[in-house]
């Protein structure tokens, strides 16, 4: 019997993989063997302690592939243990994360050119910044989100 992600018609899933993660995605493509999606999620859990009795768990979305700007991907299906539709509630959220990160993605750099003069931009204006007019870096050349930090206090 022949089952498919499309079977109700409806793109957003939350696949349950073999090594127990949860993956939100939206099924772009079908086939016999492979899923392609988009934007898959991983769900992450987070205990954070309120008080000494009483620890909250926090769920989250992360980007399941890193340190890559492609945003489909094929999952193979001997590597889904199950599937389902993921609640329009879900669906609202997990469509706004993929906004943000495509807003986000929209103003990176696409080429390793791009990235080493952003590099060179940078070191240059460090180097400007911490130089200042004498070697040393005047009040003014500190931006406003930087605090001030005592060094007669480090230890």
């Amino acid at each position: 019997m022949e089952s498919t992600a499309y079977k109700s018609g409806y793109p957003f899933k939350v696949l349950k993989m073999m090594n127990g993660e949860d993956v939100l995605c939206k099924v772009l493509e079908e086939y016999k063997d492979a899923l392609v999606v988009e934007y898959p999620m991983s769900v992450v859990k987070n205990q954070i302690m309120e008080s000494n009795d009483h620890i909250v768990e926090h769920t989250g979305l992360q980007r399941w592939m890193n340190f890559t700007h492609d945003k489909s991907f094929v999952i193979l299906k001997e590597k889904i243990l199950s599937l389902g539709d993921l609640a329009p509630e879900v669906t609202l959220y997990y469509k706004h994360i993929c906004k943000r990160i495509s807003f986000e993605e929209s103003n990176e750099l696409t080429t390793e050119d791009e990235a080493m003069m952003k590099m060179r931009d940078n070191m240059e204006q460090l180097v400007d910044a911490v130089s200042g007019s004498n070697g040393t870096l005047k009040e003014s050349d500190i931006p406003s989100n930087v605090l001030p930090i005592d060094k007669s206090k480090l230890h």
